[in-house]
């Protein structure tokens, strides 16, 4: 991997790392869908005039039901559902439950592209999965049905976006990153319009607020996904999802420092379980490098 991508993987994994403390904000305030809507459409205005000041096409008459489609896999549903989970789930949780997307990577690599996966691989999503179960059963939140849907919906949007993350490689593979980046938001907000306007909030919200929500959508989506789209070209779908192993450690630091959420010691257990399982899915691990040097 050069520099620069590394840049772009830790870069991308701080931004999106903040985007669950802005969530934090807006949504108890504004709700949801209207959170989800604007910072959509905000990333949408964003990188479609950035896209026209570069003279690039989205070629909308041939792709539009393409875009419609990547909008709502990869964008419009799962931000959806984590901008709901947000509302019962601390930051810290919810960076962590993203962090997931890299092992659901693997099982979707297994299952639709008939790739099989290491041993290694496979304990890592278990040992990953273990980690997500500690922090829904023993962290500091109280588990009751609200808890335990917000688990469910932020787990369905990490679904998602490891899915998406196979859908660009077999359906857009070799095309314009910014374009791509571009087209998914345009797409997804247009999806989402419908229902943000359903939920506009009665009255002006406070200043904090509309920061959070403006600083969400250019920053935490539109620059972030310039970025992701631009990773995805240059190392691949598995090494760019690669990125939320980092959010959480960002988020707990965003989180501590601008929201006081504390980590429990079964939180940093379900933290370390995570990691662990980061280092199998990559296979980081000592007795692979010594199994490998071996065979050479």
């Amino acid at each position: 991997m050069s520099a620069s991508s590394l840049f772009r993987l830790v870069l991308l994994g701080m931004i999106w790392g903040a985007s669950f403390l802005f969530q934090r904000i807006t949504v108890p305030a504004v709700g949801a869908p209207f959170t989800a809507a604007v910072r959509l459409a905000l990333a949408a205005v964003m990188l479609v005039v950035l896209l026209r000041l570069l003279g690039r096409s989205l070629n909308l008459r041939a792709q539009w039901r393409d875009w419609l489609v990547l909008g709502t896999i990869n964008s419009a549903v799962p931000f959806l559902c984590f901008a709901f989970a947000a509302k019962y789930l601390p930051a810290g949780y919810l960076a962590v439950i993203n962090a997931t997307v890299p092992l659901l990577t693997v099982l979707f690599v297994w299952g639709l592209l008939h790739q099989r996966p290491s041993a290694t691989k496979l304990l890592g999503v278990i040992v990953g999965l273990a980690g997500v179960a500690v922090l829904a059963r023993y962290g500091s939140v109280a588990l009751d049905a609200a808890t335990l849907g917000a688990f469910a919906l932020a787990l369905t949007a990490a679904s998602l976006y490891a899915y998406g993350a196979l859908y660009i490689r077999r359906r857009h593979a070799g095309s314009d990153p910014l374009v791509l980046a571009g087209a998914s938001q345009l797409g997804a907000a247009l999806v989402l319009a419908p229902l943000g306007a359903w939920a506009m909030p009665t009255a002006m919200p406070a200043p904090i607020v509309i920061v959070s929500l403006l600083v969400l959508g250019l920053l935490c989506t539109g620059l972030a996904y310039a970025l992701y789209f631009r990773l995805l070209a240059d190392i691949g779908s598995e090494k760019a999802v690669s990125n939320t192993f980092l959010v959480p450690v960002f988020a707990q630091i965003w989180g501590a420092l601008f929201l006081q959420e504390h980590l429990t010691v079964a939180g940093a257990v379900g933290f370390g379980l995570v990691f662990v399982a980061i280092a199998l899915v990559l296979e980081l691990v000592p007795w692979r490098r010594r199994g490998i040097a071996a065979a050479r």
